[in-house]
């Protein structure tokens, strides 16, 4: 694996491009051999869309060295477990290192929790809000089919339920959605304004120190691993499609679900969140089960594009270690200058597009003929 990495648990500090403006957004790398951070410069913002900075201590400056190469220049001696992952092996770590890797156990939410959330749509906004657009039974197929849950944390909240592989319920992502099927806000005691999102985890250990009871050791031992969402929402779908059928990736669950009756021809999965979508070790093992399939990104809108250009570098990366995957330029190609701005995402192009057609209308035909949208 590489030495230098960016940690679960974020060392922040200004982005040198962001200015003075938005404070700590930047997440720093660290050597994992000491955890001490590298220099401010070596970072990535987390305003991606909007600052888009990003500088790894193994980006080759003017010199045709990078920060490592630098670093090993002045130890003098071989970092042997520093090598890239070869390109003829898929997911192997760096070969020769000379001590073993660190397995972590994997620590799932109990089953129980993720049964007893299923089902009570009447008070799930999201399920009204699928019911409303497609109709109470095909809402309900896609209900089922992504194992969405209800929530109490916020009245009317859903819970996205992150399965992997071997379905184990390895994060549960809770929102609230408005009927603009966007996320609702609130401000909190300091005046910030803030997203009614959170997880499962985080609600059940909040419970816990409200309540004065100690948490399960299950919860003491997930809270330290810091992965809410290790693996892409909506794999248990690839146990009922045959072996060949395409996979698309987007951004956020909604977007998943939502594009599935529209594109059918795509099992469509989501990745939570823009920069996890990368050919790290993590990000590698997050695409592990899709490996073998043809596979399309939807990256998001943003002004200045860039958040196309990330995810075709990264494509164009993971492609490079036997992976099959193209980007669309569906929303590029198509977007407004204001939904650019906006941040449009694959959800909000099909919501403002095909608004008030019938349930049985077969918009994805429509739109693709009609239209010649380049997917």
């Amino acid at each position: 694996m590489y030495r230098y990495q960016l940690p679960k648990k974020a060392i922040k500090s200004d982005c040198p491009q962001c200015g003075p403006k938005h404070r700590r957004t930047l997440s720093r790398y660290v050597d994992t051999r000491t955890n001490d951070p590298l220099p401010e410069i070596y970072g990535l913002c987390d305003r991606v869309s909007n600052c888009g900075y990003h500088l790894s201590p193994y980006h080759k400056s003017s010199t045709g060295l990078t920060y490592a190469d630098q670093l090993y220049e002045q130890e003098g001696r071989q970092w042997t477990d520093q090598k890239p992952y070869q390109r003829t092996g898929a997911f192997r770590s760096a070969i020769d290192s000379p001590a073993p890797q660190r397995i972590t156990p994997v620590i799932a939410i109990p089953d129980e929790l993720f049964q007893q959330s299923l089902g009570h749509y009447e008070r799930n906004q999201f399920a009204c809000l699928l019911r409303q657009h497609f109709g109470m039974g095909a809402a309900q197929e896609l209900l089922n089919r992504f194992q969405v849950g209800t929530s109490s944390r916020w009245p009317g909240a859903c819970v996205f339920w992150y399965i992997d592989e071997q379905n184990r319920k390895r994060g549960g992502q809770i929102k609230l959605f408005g009927q603009d099927w966007h996320t609702e806000k609130y401000y909190d005691q300091h005046g910030r304004k803030c997203s009614k999102t959170s997880w499962v985890h985080s609600v059940l250990l909040y419970r816990c120190r409200s309540q004065q009871v100690p948490p399960p050791q299950w919860l003491i031992d997930y809270q330290e691993t810091g992965a809410c969402c290790p693996c892409l929402f909506g794999l248990p779908q690839l146990h009922s499609v045959s072996a060949d059928q395409p996979v698309a990736i987007v951004e956020a669950p909604k977007t998943a679900i939502l594009s599935t009756p529209y594109f059918p021809d795509y099992v469509w999965l989501a990745v939570g969140s823009l920069t996890y979508l990368n050919s790290s070790e993590s990000g590698l093992q997050r695409l592990a089960p899709i490996r073998a399939r043809p596979v399309t990104f939807f990256p998001d809108l943003s002004k200045d594009g860039s958040a196309f250009d990330s995810w075709s570098r990264i494509a164009d990366e993971l492609n490079q270690v036997g992976f099959q995957i193209s980007v669309s330029r569906l929303l590029e190609s198509n977007a407004t200058d204001k939904e650019r701005a906006d941040g449009f995402d694959l959800a909000d192009f099909i919501l403002d597009k095909w608004k008030g057609y019938p349930p049985d209308w077969d918009v994805s035909n429509d739109l693709l003929s009609e239209n010649k949208v380049q997917l």
